[in-house]
Order: structure tokens, then C-alpha cells, then sequence
């Protein structure tokens, strides 16, 4: 099913003397299909995390008489989160950045989207800091085949 919305947002970050004040403007966006844990944001956004943690149990006899799985079995979902190594940044010697906005709106006409998958994320404003976390365990349980009897 497709949807089709008008979209006149205006989205302005406050002017705390460190973040610039930006406007995003968007004439139409269509969206067709959107699955599970999916967010769609028209405005700005402080701080993002997200998580999704699945297990997909593929089994031979239906899931009621086979048993249940837990997230607790599997070291996956125990895992921290992995940091990022820069040595040439904690070295101070990393490349400074100034960017100049001419123009105080971010434009866009519009926006098609055929599908968005699992956990995925539209913004369409400012964010300051966003983090996601996907972790995804796939289980077959099939009985293994016996050799015939010699």
C-alpha cells in the first residue's frame, strides 16, 4: 500500500551559540513499503539509540512443541558495542572543519522510498549524535539425517 504525505515542516534548532539554526523543508514524500523497528522523522533530533536484537529460528516442527530460544544463549547479544580506534585523532592531529551554510534551509522536492528495512532510519532535519545497534542471530534446527543401517 502506498502512502503519500504533504509535508510543509519547519524544523528549527534552538540558537544556543553552538549549533547554527537550519530549517529543513520538504515538498512530498511517498513511502511504499516500511517493516519492523523503522523510524520516520520530519524535525530535528537530539540524540538516537536505537536497538534491535532478533533471533530468526528457522525449525523443521512449529515453535510450539519444539521450544523456546532466549537472547540469553547466544554471546551476541552480551557483546559490547565495538569503539572506534583513531589513533590520528587521539594523537590530536586530526583534521579541523569549518563548514559555512550560505543558505539557513535544507530544500528537497521529493522524496520516493520503495522499501526501508528492518531498523533502518529517515531523518529528515538536524541530529547531533545517533547511534544504532543491529544484531541479528540466525538458528536452523533440522534433524540431522541418520545413514541407513548397514
Amino acid at each position: 500500500m502506498s502512502q503519500t504525505f504533504m509535508v510543509n515542516s519547519d524544523s528549527e534548532q534552538c540558537n544556543c551559540g553552538i549549533f547554527p539554526i537550519r530549517t529543513s523543508k520538504v515538498g512530498i514524500i511517498s513511502v511504499i513499503n516500511v517493516s519492523s523497528s523503522t523510524t520516520i522523522q520530519f524535525g530535528d533530533r537530539g540524540e538516537t539509540n536505537a536497538k534491535l536484537r532478533a533471533l530468526a529460528v528457522q525449525r523443521s516442527t512449529d515453535h510450539a512443541s519444539s521450544g523456546k530460544v532466549y537472547f540469553e544463549s547466544y554471546r551476541i547479544f552480551d557483546r559490547p558495542r565495538p569503539e572506534l580506534n583513531d589513533p590520528v585523532f587521539e594523537a590530536g592531529d586530526a583534521i579541523t572543519l569549518h563548514r559555512m551554510n550560505c543558505s539557513p534551509a535544507i530544500v528537497v522536492g521529493c522524496i520516493r522510498i520503495i522499501a526501508i528495512g528492518a531498523a533502518s532510519s529517515i531523518h529528515i532535519g538536524n541530529s547531533m549524535r545517533v547511534i544504532q545497534d543491529s544484531r541479528i542471530k540466525h538458528i536452523r534446527q533440522f534433524p540431522i539425517d541418520q545413514p541407513p543401517p548397514t
